[in-house]
């Protein structure tokens, strides 16, 4: 958009580039994850896979979540290498249906929260489709992202920006994404810190305050403007 804005004749000093604004709750210094695990009754050892499917509970959630629970019990030992938190949002009928599961591993279903940073926070990497909002969440939080779908036209461009910049992947299968979770989760999980550390490099927590700070100062050099020049202008 900056270059767009450019190309259009508008000057560098007029253009301002802050990222996407997030609620202020995402802003704040992120608590210890054990603390925030045992706060939501997660186990405080496994790592933590986080599934959304935005406010509206919508895409393969139940196949994803079942295809994750293959991969992240190992049935050699007898125990999970990991753990699940599903959002349903406002779907009740999805949220009643996987609490109706027997689940081999710890899986937690929760409908509309309110507390998304924390339950970001407490988790190791989120599964969502590539909307604006989550991803710019995730970022904040050092959460990398495994993109499932994007709505064609208004979310394309976030697939790339989240992959080239090595904050996350993306995969529409939903057996092929709980592999990924289950290696990520491996004993070697250098791939899984490196890229918490570029999601936290592409954030911008702060753009809410800079975008509301830059306003305030716009209207009052405006109204130290004298009036007969505003009406000239």
């Amino acid at each position: 958009m900056a270059k767009r804005a450019l190309d259009e004749g508008l000057e560098p000093s007029q253009i301002c580039v802050y990222g996407l604004p997030v609620r202020p709750s995402f802003c704040k210094a992120t608590r210890p994850k054990a603390e925030l695990r045992k706060e939501l009754g997660m186990d405080e050892n496994l790592p933590a896979v986080l599934l959304v499917g935005g406010g509206e509970g919508m895409g393969p959630v139940e196949a994803t979540a079942q295809a994750l629970e293959e991969t992240l019990y190992d049935d050699k030992l007898g125990k999970p290498i990991g753990q699940l938190i599903v959002i349903c949002g406002k779907n009740k009928v999805l949220s009643s249906k996987l609490q109706s599961i027997h689940w081999k591993m710890a899986v937690q279903i929760r409908g509309f929260v309110s507390n998304m940073e924390e339950w970001m926070g407490a988790s190791d990497c989120i599964i969502t489709k590539a909307g604006p909002g989550t991803i710019a969440e995730a970022m904040i939080k050092g959460l990398p992202v495994i993109l499932n779908n994007f709505i064609a036209g208004q979310e394309v461009g976030n697939v790339p920006y989240v992959v080239d910049n090595g904050a996350g992947l993306f995969c529409r299968s939903p057996k092929e994404i709980a592999n990924i979770v289950a290696r990520l989760f491996g004993p070697d999980n250098a791939e899984l810190k490196l890229m918490s550390q570029n999601a936290l490099r592409l954030a911008r927590p702060d753009a809410v305050f800079k975008i509301v700070h830059d306003l305030d100062d716009l209207l009052r050099q405006r109204d130290s403007i004298p009036q007969y020049l505003l009406s000239l202008s």
